[in-house]
């Protein structure tokens, strides 16, 4: 009974180290989106989920300043020397947000709860189609005249884990994510191989 107990208690920290490296590290779940973009605003976004599953999607991001004048919505122009772009807001309901432009809406169902503030500020969400494909539309509209616009092209889905402090992330079998990684001031940066620092943020 005593060499069993031994037996066991030695066992006890190889299987807690084991059952500690498989475990996805709580800090890396959640969304996570690119800080740095091409110059047309592309980028990619990251959802790392409990079960160890990855969320991997190309696409637009897109950090605007905004103002609100009256029902207008107004953002940066769409090109160095174009006009602001400006949107009519109507509500159809606390939930639902409706841009209106030259002609053409888009409504927007709300994904966060309502600022009693300021029912423009949180989430919100429509589907956009390009090529024949329908992809998300994300809008976020923070406090203090800031935005973000997220569409996501396309989803593949693969696994991480991290051991030693090392996060791995594999689609389709081929290695996405690969290098130690840290956190500072909210930025995931990623060390990769050559040099090479993914910076991503919480969205």
């Amino acid at each position: 009974m005593g060499t069993l107990l031994l037996i066991l208690l030695a066992t006890l920290p190889l299987a807690s180290g084991q059952q500690t490296s498989a475990t996805p590290t709580a800090a890396l779940i959640g969304r996570w989106r690119s800080v740095e973009t091409s110059k047309g605003g592309i980028g990619a976004v990251y959802q790392f989920h409990t079960d160890g599953t990855i969320d991997f999607s190309p696409g637009a991001i897109v950090d605007m300043p905004y103002r609100v004048e009256g029902d207008q919505l107004i953002l940066p122009p769409a090109t160095t020397t174009g006009p602001e772009m400006k949107s009519t807001l109507t509500w159809p309901s606390n939930n639902v947000l409706r841009m209106s432009m030259q002609g053409q809406s888009e409504e927007y169902q709300r994904q966060s709860a309502a600022d009693p503030r300021d029912r423009l500020l949180g989430e919100w969400l429509t589907w956009r189609e390009m090529d024949g494909q329908k992809m998300p539309e994300q809008m976020f509209f923070y406090s203090g005249g800031k935005s973000l616009l997220v569409i996501r092209f396309t989803t593949q889905k693969g696994r991480y884990s991290v051991t030693n402090g090392r996060l791995v992330a594999e689609f389709g079998g081929r290695v996405g994510l690969d290098g130690t990684f840290d956190f500072s001031n909210g930025v995931l940066s990623i060390h990769r191989s050559g040099g090479r620092v993914t910076k991503l943020a919480r969205y």
